[in-house]
């Protein structure tokens, strides 16, 4: 099966503009809901995630109605990055994630990226056959059996402590001062508060999003602000997130920042 309106990380585009309209994220809300629902079971679960575009709660909003119409239950997470996305689904033992954002783009686009019960993206077959669904009719739930949706105000703070899991036991950031720059995007509470946590002396950048100031001059596509930061509070290390927060630059405390294969090689 071909893929027309998913790309190689979900379905993207421009916010209010074909195929990133309230009409197609409800159609997807069915599809998936069709999709993942075939045993016939009831008590299926969908967790949605997303960062702080505009459009988010449009498509959020539409997500939602399109996948409750089918029997599905969402669990709404707010801004949260794309990483907890897929950590969550699988924690939390639902059938689908979805995180709704456009990465490191700039506000005026978003995107729909759906994850399985493992937590990792959907595989291209799968993405095919979802969006085969489209033009089908799709059952909808009997009255007694429409979904449910329901806000989850700890999806942020299972981040949190997840992110605290991977640091070795009895390790901590005491006595570092920390630049973090959120980009106004997702982690711009989360990854202040895992490092706060953490130990560190946080000095946070990009965390005052307003839907439209998402990735705009700030986070992981312009890290030089971070670089000026860093060496204006003599801090020891410099983070920059992008706005779903599933990328990083680093700076050191010169103020250099460096490239990918010495992150890797880290």
């Amino acid at each position: 099966m071909t893929r027309k309106i998913f790309g190689t990380d979900g379905v993207r585009g421009l916010a209010n503009s074909d195929p990133m309209t309230a009409e197609m994220a409800l159609k997807l809300g069915m599809a998936a809901g069709r999709f993942f629902r075939r045993d016939g079971r009831n008590n299926h679960r969908v967790v949605i995630g997303k960062d702080t575009r505009l459009s988010g709660y449009m498509l959020e909003n539409a997500l939602t109605a399109g996948l409750t119409s089918t029997g599905m239950n969402v669990l709404l997470l707010g801004p949260v990055p794309t990483p907890a996305v897929g950590r969550l689904t699988h924690s939390m033992r639902a059938d689908l994630g979805i995180m709704i954002s456009a990465s490191h783009n700039a506000f005026h686009d978003n995107g729909i990226k759906f994850f399985g019960p493992d937590g990792f993206k959907l595989s291209d077959d799968d993405e095919a056959a979802l969006e085969a669904m489209l033009g089908e009719q799709v059952e909808r739930a009997k009255p007694q059996n429409i979904g449910r949706a329901r806000r989850v105000d700890e999806g942020r703070q299972r981040c949190v402590e997840f992110v605290k899991t991977t640091f070795p036991t009895g390790k901590r950031l005491d006595g570092l001062k920390v630049v973090v720059d959120c980009a106004n995007g997702a982690a711009y509470k989360a990854a202040p508060e895992a490092l706060w946590e953490l130990g560190a002396d946080v000095v946070a950048m990009g965390v005052s999003p307003d839907g439209l100031n998402i990735n705009d001059g700030v986070g992981s596509t312009a890290p030089q602000a971070a670089a000026e930061r860093v060496l204006a509070e003599g801090a020891d290390l410099g983070i920059c997130l992008d706005g779903d927060a599933d990328r990083v630059i680093l700076i050191d405390e010169t103020g250099r920042v460096a490239d990918g294969d010495q992150i890797m090689a880290l």
